[in-house]
């Protein structure tokens, strides 16, 4: 399958990405009257087109150039360039200055006379190309000038231009080249592949791939038409070809799920939506509606002989949705008029194929008998405008109003958690975020005397209202009901859950310890108990990070699910002996363990749980496990379902377990299909929301580093809360370049996989950036005396110990920490309008996060994305929700420095990639939000054991009070 890449248009299909070799470019010394040039390259902007022989673009592989670069005497990165395939010489007319122009570059058979190129090395294996003038260089780039399109064609014959934007401005002037017949070993990466899915590389198939990192071939170039990917259940993927790092990468999210036929008691009833409107039926023609209520219910059957086409089943007008042609169609007023056909029986309909757009949400419906698809092929579309009152039609897939969603139409309206929970009597907060078009008009909140809806920041930051106050006393499930008006005058009501219980899965995130990032599969008990004891002797266990969790390949090697147990040769005394020998070094250490949600884990090393969840989880409550975390590797069904399973068994085991530690239940299918959404629902108490994090700064989507993971997630806050947090993965602080999957970053192979890892500051900008996302902290290096490299191979030589005195005050800094474990539960809100970063991946910018914490104070976090030094401007308190004429105490959470501030806070002079974080006290108030009473005006003060006061006692500390020394 071909897919165009083209920047400009609206589809693009989320899909490939294609860079160049990041080796440097070696230029020929054999010219071309004397036989074939030593060094050969094809060319690629960072939009993804190709130059022709012509120096046109072109997206069609077949039509690519290759061209030859030869050293100028006397001149550091500069070259003659030869096209190979034209068989002639690149030249152009050589002048003082230079305009921004199309058609700029010439052909030439004799080697042109001073008419060469300065390449400079942009970043990730990009260049950026400038002609020389008969002075020097100036500024302006080679580029399609004016873009593709008229001025430019595609395979046409306007060559290259010049463009004033370098490379960091515009894709158009960074350039790859691809040397061609040089192998090399790729590395083949996937997150959420489904059991049946299959990856297909050249004529090579591939079926279970991770993403670890272990599925390798050799290659020179892989180009987007070799990479073919089969799909089905209500998936479609993402996919990156990466020729930079000699990497591919395919994500498959689930969008739906396919009922087995209409007349089956279990469907699966969607909407579907356009931007501008639903498909809805009238007089037996698919109009577009504006109202939820008007619109129809559809059905998504898979064809069981062909995987990834479905038939569209119109359940409201009982017909099946089908197309005369697969063309392109104009306005029509009447369906008899369109190329989409309305049928009465399957028989006479045919089948539809989705492909998941560059917003990773929206699909494009495309006719399923199309075996090539680019953004010109005909799709879904309402061509002509919903305002016009057309039907439904085809055109072309790269207009933006062939963009649809999958609605599901039980799932309540609002963008932000409705399962809700706190600790009995607790400061409790709920903000609620509706859906573009609709507002929030009232809360009823019944017989829940102690909350209010309040809508103070409804005019400023991320503008919302929210619910604040005390939770009940009494433990219990309470219901209060949101009240939504749209914008055309409908209106609805969505019911929130707020369950309150002192048994809780995790009020705060988990802290603790895993074994993936450094042993990989080479796990056994002695590694991993001197692991414990080092975390004892460093105090990291008493700092609160208690967990210790078992990563992939802790059972015996085995496929039958029947079958499953601890593998004796790594685990001689099992899970429970392994407990034991932990809990003697410190009593506090609980016991987690990993399992997977289909029929084998990621490793293929051991059995899924999928079908055998009860069976799973008795088996490790036997042993003392404390906690699981469970995987999505080679599905067997929708995430939602997969993940429900287990979570009711959880809940069947809390029940049984009240008096004992509450069983843990993480999510982990790294967000391909919003486990923020459903995840309390199916049981969880956090969920994996990235990529597997790499020890990297930016990184990519699919590879993400410290700031790739927190773009990702930093517009979810509102899913965040107490017993419901977003996981951004194993911290990397500690691993100091020598860790193992955390080593697959996104340029690891441009060193033979030798990577730098993190800077101080890019460690402990984790560590601030995790603490203010209330993620779980989950630590991955080696704490050893003597550490040893478990999981790479060119780790060589390790210092003694790994860890050092700075990851210690970094992981140990219970200001920080404080932050993290805050009994709110919030997760900090990106204050986009105070920030400069707001692209994702960049690193350029800063960025402002603001927390709420109990008692009405706030978190406040400014991290530089970039390698120089930057000077924020104060950051005014009003915007920050805070009181502009209040006083308050402001405190550096990593200096200790505190002082008296009012109207603004001044960030001062960020280093590079530093984070600072300051918490922010009132210093009139003595309650919370609002003068919101949340304790007894009659109590006795409370003092820690140092006989300094406290606001507030966390659940198991000790406190003084009334002179009792006390343990919550």
């Amino acid at each position: 399958m071909k897919l165009s890449l083209k920047l400009e248009c609206l589809l693009i299909f989320c899909l490939i990405a294609l860079t160049g070799w990041a080796d440097a470019i070696q230029g020929s010394t054999t010219e071309p009257a004397s036989g074939k040039p030593e060094h050969r390259y094809i060319l690629a902007n960072g939009q993804g087109y190709y130059v022709n022989k012509n120096l046109a673009p072109t997206s069609t592989p077949a039509n690519r150039a290759v061209f030859a670069m030869y050293a100028v005497d006397g001149k550091a990165d500069a070259y003659y360039l030869y096209n190979v395939t034209a068989s002639k010489w690149v030249s152009y007319m050589k002048a003082a200055t230079y305009n921004n122009q199309t058609g700029f570059l010439q052909l030439s058979a004799e080697k042109p006379d001073g008419a060469y190129f300065r390449f400079d090395n942009y970043a990730g294996g990009y260049y950026q190309i400038q002609p020389y003038t008969t002075g020097g260089t100036n500024e302006k780039y080679l580029n399609w000038f004016k873009g593709i399109g008229p001025d430019n064609p595609l395979d046409g014959n306007v060559s290259l231009g010049l463009w004033q934007d370098s490379g960091s401005k515009d894709a158009g002037s960074r350039w790859t080249f691809t040397a061609v017949d040089v192998e090399h070993t790729w590395t083949l990466f996937s997150a959420g592949m489904p059991s049946n899915a299959v990856i297909k590389v050249g004529d090579t198939e591939y079926r279970g791939v991770n993403a670890q990192g272990d599925t390798h071939f050799r290659a020179a170039y892989v180009d987007e038409s070799e990479v073919s990917v089969i799909c089905g259940g209500g998936y479609v993927y993402t996919l990156v070809v990466d020729n930079a790092n000699h990497q591919i990468n395919v994500d498959f999210v689930q969008l739906f799920n396919p009922t087995a036929s209409p007349t089956v008691e279990e469907k699966y009833l969607y909407l579907l939506k356009m931007p501008a409107a639903y498909v809805g039926t009238n007089g037996g023609n698919l109009l577009g509606v504006t109202k939820k209520s008007a619109a129809d219910r559809f059905l998504l059957i898979e064809d069981a002989a062909r995987l990834g086409q479905y038939y569209i089943y119109d359940q409201t007008s009982a017909a099946w949705i089908s197309y005369s042609s697969a063309t392109i169609g104009s306005t029509a007023k009447q369906q008899s008029e369109s190329k989409v056909t309305v049928e009465t029986s399957k028989a006479s309909a045919k089948t539809w194929q989705l492909r998941l757009r560059r917003d990773g949400a929206s699909v494009s419906i495309f006719p399923g008998e199309l075996s090539e698809i680019s953004g010109a092929s005909p799709a879904w579309n309402f061509t002509g405008g919903v305002s016009q009152n057309v039907v439904l039609n085809l055109w072309r897939a790269d207009d933006g109003n062939s963009a649809w969603l999958i609605e599901d139409p039980s799932v309540g309206s609002l963008a932000c958690a409705t399962t809700l929970f706190s600790e009995s009597g607790k400061e409790f907060m709920h903000k609620i975020v509706p859906n573009e078009g609709e507002t929030v008009v009232g809360v009823d909140f019944g017989n829940l005397t102690t909350l209010k809806l309040y809508d103070d920041r409804l005019t400023v930051g991320n503008s919302y209202k929210y619910v604040y106050g005390k939770a009940p006393e009494a433990e219990g499930e309470y219901n209060y009901v949101v009240k939504l008006k749209t914008t055309d005058g409908d209106e609805s009501s969505v019911a929130v859950r707020l369950t309150v219980s002192s048994h809780l899965q995790s009020p705060t995130p988990m802290m603790g310890w895993l074994t993936w990032n450094w042993f990989a599969r080479a796990i056994s008990h002695d590694k991993i108990l001197a692991v414990v004891e080092g975390m004892q002797n460093k105090g990291l266990i008493d700092a609160g990070y208690s967990t210790i969790v078992l990563d992939d390949c802790w059972a015996k090697p085995e496929s039958d699910k029947s079958k499953l147990t601890y593998d004796p040769a790594k685990f001689p005394s099992g899970i429970s002996g392994f407990k034991a020998a932990c809990q003697a070094v410190n009593p506090k250490v609980k016991i987690g363990i990993y399992s997977d949600a289909g029929s084998m884990t990621c490793e293929r090393y051991q059995p899924g749980s999928y079908g055998f969840e009860k069976e799973h989880l008795a088996l490790f409550d036997s042993w003392g496990v404390d906690m699981l975390k469970y995987d999505f590797c080679n599905s067997e069904n929708s995430a939602f379902a997969s993940y429900k399973a287990m979570g009711a068994a959880v809940k069947r085991l809390n029940e049984s377990r009240v008096g004992r530690t509450p069983f843990v239940f993480n999510i982990c299918e790294w967000g391909s299909n919003k486990p923020w959404t459903w995840g309390a629902e199916a049981g969880g108490s956090s969920w994996r929301a990235t990529s597997d994090v790499r020890e990297s700064w930016i990184g990519s989507f699919g590879l993400p580093g410290v700031l790739g993971a927190t773009d990702v997630v930093r517009n979810l806050w509102m899913y965040a809360g107490v017993n419901r947090f977003n996981d951004l993965d194993m911290m990397c602080i500690g691993l100091h370049g020598l860790g193992g999957p955390s080593n697959y970053t996104v340029g690891h192979q441009q060193n033979g996989g030798v990577i730098t890892g993190l800077t101080a500051e890019q460690a402990r900008s984790q560590m601030s950036l995790w603490c203010m996302f209330a993620s779980p902290l989950s630590l991955s290096c080696d704490f050893r005396n003597t550490p040893a490299a478990e999981s790479n191979g060119s780790a060589g030589t390790l210092p003694k110990p790994l860890i050092t005195a700075d990851d210690l005050a970094t992981l140990k800094n219970p200001a920080i920490i404080a932050i993290n474990q805050d009994a709110l539960g919030q997760q900090a809100e990106y204050m986009k309008s105070l920030s400069t970063g707001t692209t994702n991946f960049s690193n350029t910018g800063y960025d402002v996060y603001l927390k709420d914490l109990t008692e009405g104070r706030k978190a406040v976090a400014v991290v530089n994305r970039g390698g120089s030094v930057v000077t924020p401007p104060a950051l005014p308190l009003s915007a920050l929700y805070m009181n502009a004429a209040a006083t308050y105490m402001s405190k550096d959470v990593w200096s200790g420095a505190e002082k008296e501030i009012s109207g603004v806070l001044s960030v001062g002079q960020l280093k590079p990639y530093e984070t600072k974080v300051f918490v922010l006290t009132e210093k009139s108030a003595t309650t919370g939000l609002h003068n919101t009473a949340l304790t007894s005006s009659n109590a006795a003060p409370i003092y820690d054991l140092s006989g300094r006061q406290l606001r507030s006692v966390e659940r198991g500390q000790l406190y003084i009070q009334g002179g009792d020394k006390l343990m919550k």
